[in-house]
């Protein structure tokens, strides 16, 4: 005969994923989508923009770059050498313009390019993600006019990459190009 089931032992819960796991999650989706995605556009639609004034498909894929250098550079880091190495430079630099940041991510037109930087960018924060010590994670900064944790700057890093993908998505298949996770 066998127990019945409330008398047996209670199955373990995991335990919920660290705050540096969450973050890991969506920045990564987030990150692969828009890599796959400026892989997947054709180098002749890098250029395309809905209208005049705002930025070109291939620019937006550079401003996620660019401002992921932005939100690391309030979280410590340096701008880094490589092919990412200018876009950095503009936009991890305090008192930056808006005009010279619109410059930096219109500078580069090749897609081959483009992707690197991207790499570049997001390989770099998930590096830093990954190695940021846990009680750092706490730790207050300044960012504009507003103050957080490094924690905050990486959710709000992951939130912004994100409301760009979606845009580069909108992007894409008004060119029809169909995103890769959607086939």
């Amino acid at each position: 005969m066998r127990a019945p089931i409330w008398s047996q032992a209670p199955k373990a819960v995991p335990a919920p994923p660290s705050t540096r796991q969450e973050i890991l999650t969506v920045f990564d989706g987030a990150t692969r989508r828009a890599i796959a995605l400026a892989e997947a556009m054709p180098q002749e639609k890098f250029e395309w923009r809905p209208m005049d004034g705002v930025r070109s498909f291939g620019e937006v894929c550079m401003h996620m770059a660019g401002s992921t250098f932005l939100f690391l550079s309030y979280a410590g880091l340096k701008p880094p050498a490589g092919p990412a190495q200018d876009l950095a430079a503009a936009y991890m630099k305090r008192g930056f313009e808006l005009p010279e940041l619109f410059a930096a991510e219109a500078a580069v037109k090749d897609k081959t390019q483009i992707v690197a930087a991207m790499k570049q960018a997001f390989e770099q924060a998930r590096d830093y993600i990954q190695k940021v010590p846990e009680a750092d994670l706490v730790k207050p900064v300044q960012f504009f006019e507003r103050k957080t944790t490094i924690r905050g700057i990486l959710i709000s890093m992951s939130g912004h990459l994100s409301e760009h993908l979606g845009q580069a998505i909108a992007y894409a298949r008004t060119n029809r190009v169909v995103p890769p996770w959607s086939r």
